[in-house]
């Protein structure tokens, strides 16, 4: 890999000079053609213009030619111009007013990004653009915003969708790693709180859809370097190209990318007895490097005037390198006495390297039998494959003391030393087909009733095969250390059928009212071939409500089922052997494990002004979330041994506020200046086993908050800004090999900077900092037996790196 990253720099040195070349003599770019103006006339938004779940509801493609009551016409379709502007270069002195209009016509709740605004930001990944939403908490190491937890929820609890599709990953938790995607290859986001009966339903804190670039309707070009560089590791950056057009009824896009990330760390560990003594001390050394290579054609062929042929396919793959040197000190003492009784250090060098390649092969057939019904069918095939090879090498040095004033060393027992090799190889398939039938129809004038049914096979394996090997003082055979969770193979089948109707009561009234189906087959292997198959359904009503209360002020109101299916690797029926004691438990699998159910209420207010340059939201939130899945410890009667496992042991809830604000300044005097922020207020409970206490769900912090400011030159062609996130510390308790482990993780406040601005009509140069305030991870981890004895406490701390970086936009 590291001659991969070697060529890749070379190979962006070179662009950049031929890009530099190029600009001296700048190609004017092609002007649009100008769409004509569709005709606002119904109050119920298409659900292809709406974006929501694309290959589940863009069941409709509106003949132009259509009439008044053709259900092609809505107050949230976007001209044709429009959405070219959003592929172009147009971001310096453009308001960012598209999302605000867009998210108030909708007629159910969702923050719209477009892609103005994330370019806007100079966003490397979806996860920097999702940091610093109402309500949306990163996960992962400092500087890594990979995993998205909505409501502060664990992972497990949030939905990632492309083009409204679920997209396989490595995790064993269902969750996607967002920082795969480039935003080079994004046309907008959409941040879904209480789904509708179109979408899939596994979202119970909520569903974030990630809408690629679409096939334009006359040409676009747009070629972005990146360069960025850390305090000890740089340069590095990236590459992405865009290039579409129209050619008769045939249009189409080609974008991708290819970009590099750095991620260093430095990490600190220390474990305390019950003394406060230093039992452990761990300092660790880290450098990650990625690579990361995307492709997102698009292809549009419109082969009759009510028939339409799409070829949506995708390529994702990240390549990591991680090097690491640990130096890692254990000391044991004597008691009553406390003197030093051995003392155990350990340099382990890692080298990983890990490869995530995923693909997606998807098209459509849309047909429109009239001006009232169309009809689309789905079908993809979509792979990610998951491989990593892991080699620690681990020399030990032993040395024992006497117990004697000053703790001289033992001669009785010399210095004894040894070598290690940890080998570890794992691969991960995960593969899906899927289909889909939808039909879309207005019976009446006030009413467009959708009716569908999907169907997907789902095949899903790993194989992780650990060996040890000793190599000094003496060579001895290698030995597997294999855990029996670590090889299965899961089938998943689903079937579901969904029908939703979209009612215009008034002007001013909107209600949707859906009820979805989901019937799911397991069938769950492990690695000495044994199986468990189970069988359940789901229903999940959903429904909406939206009052246009005035022009500019909504009030909504919204109730939907949703699911959290298991882990994976929960299902498989395997049994880890231990000492089957109450200290010392078997693990085992659970393949009888139900989906946590939830039903989520929704109430909120938006107020816009000033032709859509300000807005503000209010919404309340509330979620009984049933049949929540926990590790628990029980005494097996059959076998009189202890056994840890996944149960649906008991119920939750979760609620809270959510507060966002964007105004315009004029009247401060300032026309250009944009403020914005949000706040947003978690809160969560469930009874824990071990003290019967009530406490919050694991991770979720009580508040987030961000704040920015965007600043606009017009005169100059130029724009800066400041984006400041805040996440207070949280504290959880979880059950983890036997022991209750309790964390109290301290907060992280992030700082982030940017400025654009124009060398010519079609060029934009922006320079940006990311983490200027080095960010540093710390926690406390506390562990108490079974019985609740406390055995030992750790401190950790991990720091991320300061980010610079300069991107060059030309569209030629």
């Amino acid at each position: 890999m590291q001659i991969n990253l070697i060529l890749f720099k070379s190979f962006l040195l070179t662009t950049a000079f031929f890009v530099s070349t190029a600009i001296t003599n700048p190609v004017s770019a092609t002007e649009p053609k100008e769409a004509d103006t569709e005709q606002k006339l119904s109050e119920i938004p298409n659900l292809r213009d709406m974006q929501f779940p694309a290959i589940h509801a863009q069941f409709l493609i509106p003949d132009v030619q259509a009439d008044s009551r053709s259900i092609a016409q809505t107050p949230t379709t976007t001209p044709i111009s429009s959405q070219e502007a959003d592929i172009e270069l147009e971001v310096i002195g453009t308001p960012l007013v598209n999302f605000i209009e867009e998210r108030q016509n909708s007629p159910t709740g969702v923050i719209i990004l477009d892609q103005r605004e994330i370019q806007r930001f100079n966003y490397r990944t979806i996860g920097e653009v999702l940091r610093r939403q109402p309500g949306v908490v990163l996960g992962g190491p400092p500087g890594e915003d990979k995993d998205v937890r909505l409501l502060g929820l664990p992972k497990e609890y949030t939905q990632i969708l492309i083009n409204g599709q679920r997209f396989p990953d490595g995790g064993e938790n269902r969750e996607f790693k967002v920082d795969r995607i480039p935003v080079s290859l994004v046309e907008r986001i959409e941040i879904i709180s209480n789904p509708t009966a179109i979408q899939n339903s596994q979202g119970v804190a909520g569903t974030v859809n990630i809408i690629l670039k679409k096939a334009p309707e006359s040409r676009v070009t747009d070629l972005t370097i990146t360069g960025s560089t850390e305090e000890s590791v740089g340069p590095f950056g990236g590459i992405s190209l865009v290039y579409g057009d129209k050619i008769g009824n045939f249009s189409y896009l080609l974008s991708g990318g290819i970009q590099q990330r750095e991620a260093p760390k430095d990490k600190f560990k220390q474990t305390l007895d019950i003394q406060n003594r230093p039992t452990q001390e761990e300092r660790e050394e880290e450098n990650k490097s990625l690579l990361d290579i995307s492709l997102a054609p698009r292809f549009v062929w419109q082969v009759s005037a009510r028939d339409i042929l799409s070829f949506d396919p995708i390529f994702l793959q990240t390549e990591e390198e991680k090097d690491a040197i640990r130096n890692i000190t254990n000391q044991k003492f004597f008691s009553p006495s406390g003197r030093l009784q051995e003392r155990q250090q350990q340099t382990v060098d890692l080298d990983e390297d890990k490869t995530i390649t995923g693909w997606r092969l998807g098209g459509s057939w849309e047909h429109q039998f009239s001006s009232t019904a169309n009809m689309k069918l789905g079908l993809l095939f979509q792979k990610t494959d998951e491989t990593k090879d892991k080699v620690e090498v681990i020399e030990t040095t032993t040395t024992t003391f006497q117990n004697v004033v000053g703790s001289p060393v033992d001669s009785r027992r010399p210095v004894r030393t040894n070598t290690i090799i940890k080998r570890e190889e794992e691969r991960k398939p995960d593969q899906e087909l899927f289909a889909t039938l939808g039909f879309n129809f207005r019976p009446w004038e006030n009413h467009l009733f959708t009716v569908g049914m999907e169907g997907s096979l789902r095949d899903r394996e790993k194989k992780k095969i650990t060996t040890e090997q000793q190599i000094a003082p003496q060579i001895l055979a290698a030995v597997e250390k294999t855990a029996p969770k670590d090889v299965y193979r899961i089938e998943e089948n689903q079937f579901n059928i969904f029908v939703q109707d979209e009612i215009r009561l008034s002007d001013q009234h909107t209600l949707t009212a859906g009820l979805r189906i989901e019937t799911v087959d397991h069938k769950a292997t492990a690695g000495d071939s044994s199986t468990v198959e189970q069988s359940g359904t789901t229903l999940n009503p959903s429904l909406h409500y939206k009052y246009q209360m005035f022009p500019t002020t909504v009030f909504r109101l919204s109730a939907a089922r949703t699911v959290r299916r298991p882990k994976f690797d929960d299902f498989v029926p395997f049994r880890e052997t231990k000492n089957g004691t109450l200290l010392q438990p078997d693990v085992i699998g659970n393949p009888k494990l139900k989906p946590e159910t939830s039903i989520g209420v929704e109430a909120g207010i938006e107020q816009s002004w000033a032709n859509h340059t300000g807005a503000f939201g209010l919404n309340a939130f509330y979620r009984w979330i049933d049949d929540k899945i926990e590790n628990e410890i029980n005494l097996n009667p059959e076998n009189n041994r202890y056994e840890q496992s996944p149960r649906n042991v008991r119920n939750g809830k979760v609620y809270g506020l959510r507060l966002d604000l964007q105004t315009r300044t004029p009247f401060l005097g300032l026309p250009n200046l944009t403020l914005f922020g949000n706040i947003s207020f978690l809160g969560s409970e469930v009874k824990d086993k071990i003290s019967g206490e009530i406490r919050r769900f694991r991770e979720q912090p009580a508040y987030v908050a961000n704040l920015g400011f965007d600043y606009t030159i017009p005169e100059w062609g130029m724009n800066f800004g400041l984006t400041y996130n805040i996440l207070p510390g949280f504290e959880n308790s979880q059950l983890k090999d036997g022991k209750n482990e309790v964390t109290k993780q301290a907060g992280e406040n992030s700082l982030d900077a940017y400025m654009g601005f124009r060398l010519a009509d079609n060029i934009q140069v922006s320079l940006f900092g990311k983490n200027l305030l080095a960010n540093e991870r710390s926690k406390t981890r506390s562990i108490f037996s079974s019985t609740g004895v406390f055995e030992n406490s750790r401190v950790e701390k991990e720091i991320a790196e300061r980010l610079y970086g300069i991107s060059l936009s030309w569209q030629f």
